[in-house]
């Protein structure tokens, strides 16, 4: 496979990603768009590992999944919290908020 085409289709990615991080106000919505944007430059690592064939890439690509696994666990528990102390998951609430 081309690197040049799975480059392109982690650009597409990341600016579907960043494009739904930047206009959505529903925090669920972000939070895919940043997963999005998470896999996106995973894709591009694992590309660039076949390309060039070295392990280094693979290894941070693995390091980038477990981000992913956190942000996503921070981010629901937080998205929860919110739901449940207000009835609505809207991002703007969660600076009007005291804890």
């Amino acid at each position: 496979m081309d690197i040049f085409l799975v480059s392109f289709l982690s650009l597409l990615l990341f600016v579907i990603g960043l494009y739904g991080v930047m206009t959505s106000n529903i925090g669920i919505k972000m939070l895919i768009s940043i997963e999005i944007i998470i896999n996106a430059a995973i894709l591009n690592l694992v590309a660039v590992a076949i390309y060039y064939s070295t392990i280094s890439p693979i290894i941070m690509a693995l390091f980038g999944i477990a981000i992913g696994a956190v942000e996503s666990v921070i981010g629901l528990s937080l998205l929860t919290a919110t739901y449940r102390r207000v009835g609505k998951v809207v991002l703007s609430l969660l600076k009007e908020i005291k804890w």
